[in-house]
């Protein structure tokens, strides 16, 4: 499968929010906010499982777009809830917001 560089850019959002996400849970904060640190462990997986997702087939973008926009309004919501994780959080949330936004654009390209 050819890799334009629209699909280039997105798996690269995808990695960054995937970094964004593993650094909120490195340190206090899996002690701290033990059930929002569950749910990050979850959403760690999906993650991962997204990047196999968008690799196959382009008909997976618009899923993945979904998924990565509720999990950025989720994050947001944790970032209310624990304070002193608030800017990793929201960064977060907003590098998931990014890729989402890139994926849904690209799911609804035309192909080439």
């Amino acid at each position: 499968m050819r890799m334009n560089s629209q699909t280039v850019s997105s798996r690269a959002d995808l990695e960054f929010a995937e970094a964004a996400l593993r650094e909120v849970l490195i340190g206090e904060f899996k002690e701290d906010g033990r059930a929002d640190a569950r749910s990050l462990d979850r959403m760690l997986v999906h993650i991962v499982n997204m990047h196999e997702a968008i690799s196959r087939s382009p008909e997976n973008y618009a899923n993945v777009a979904k998924r990565l926009g509720d999990f950025a309004v989720t994050t947001t919501r944790m970032a209310n809830r624990n304070p002193d994780v608030a800017p990793k959080l929201t960064r977060l949330s907003q590098a998931l917001g990014a890729a989402s936004q890139r994926l849904s654009e690209l799911g609804t390209a035309p192909s080439s």
